[in-house]
């Protein structure tokens, strides 16, 4: 799971928050804020889907903090200053990285989101190709895995990028978006962790064992390898009956609603962030 800090900067932050002008000030204390509420609802979530639904989209309410300040001409006037061109032009850098690589991932939760609602819809109607469709599901989930995996690896030199040394002397701004490049990549890696669940034959009976268990919770806490688990018992050939088979739909609907949740908060972010940098775009012209 993503992991937050509650603080961004060192116990000399709030002596140097109080020298700032008030706009810039009070949008400092949103964003610290915002990163105190995302690590208290990261750490009550339930799930790792639900973690990264909530990275996410805590990832965006931190990039509109951050855009609320480079949008004040104060903060341009000050970041278009000779001294930091250099970490405005490593933002601007980072900021398109990190576009590129949530551009991959948007890929790949499409495909997931779109293969999960074509076998949800032909078990619910209980077509007669509905064997071939979840043979199809466990093929491109292979596919999917691979992605996610190849997206993951990319973000290796990245984080080289991000985590790179940090100067004290920076502006707030330039040290607020530090430390929301690092969330973000947090959030990248648990996303692509969660799509990237090995694909395995089941032991034994997982449909039924879940459904024993009443509320139908995976022990790994994760609805794609819930799906994953049932699809290869469904197509292992033994017998199902009409209770696993809604069982089984009902998982699938689960899983439709994760992606779309993942889908919608990445979009968000991803608007945030491209206005993030245009914005240091802008600064770097001036």
């Amino acid at each position: 799971m993503p992991t937050y800090p509650t603080k961004m900067n060192t116990s000399s932050h709030q002596v140097r928050s109080l020298s700032l002008p008030s706009k810039l000030n009070h949008i400092n204390q949103q964003i610290e804020h915002e990163l105190k509420r995302l690590r208290i609802k990261e750490e009550a979530s339930t799930s790792s889907s639900e973690s990264v639904i909530i990275g996410v989209s805590g990832l965006a309410e931190l990039y509109g903090c951050i855009n609320r300040a480079l949008s004040l001409p104060m903060t341009q006037q000050a970041l278009s200053l000779r001294q930091h061109e250099k970490h405005v032009g490593e933002l601007l850098k980072k900021c398109s990285s990190l576009l590129n690589v949530c551009n991959s991932i948007k890929e790949v939760l499409l495909q997931q989101g779109a293969i999960t609602k074509e076998v949800e819809s032909a078990l619910s109607h209980r077509k007669g190709e509905s064997q071939n469709n979840i043979v199809n599901y466990n093929s491109s989930r292979k596919e999917v895995i691979r992605k996610s995996k190849d997206v993951l690896s990319s973000l290796n030199q990245l984080n080289a990028q991000v985590l790179g040394e940090d100067d004290c002397h920076s502006s707030t701004v330039i040290k607020s978006l530090r430390c929301v490049s690092i969330i973000n990549l947090s959030v990248y890696e648990s996303l692509l962790s969660f799509l990237s669940m090995p694909v395995s034959k089941p032991k034994r009976s997982l449909v039924s064992k879940l459904m024993n268990k009443g509320k139908g919770k995976c022990e790994r806490g994760n609805e794609i390898y819930d799906v994953d688990m049932v699809l290869h018992e469904m197509i292992s050939g033994k017998t199902v009956d009409d209770a696993k088979l809604c069982f089984t739909v009902g998982k699938l609907k689960v899983l439709m609603g994760v992606m779309e949740g993942m889908e919608n908060g990445l979009e968000s972010m991803y608007k945030e962030l491209s206005e993030t940098k245009v914005f240091l775009m802008n600064i770097l012209s001036f």
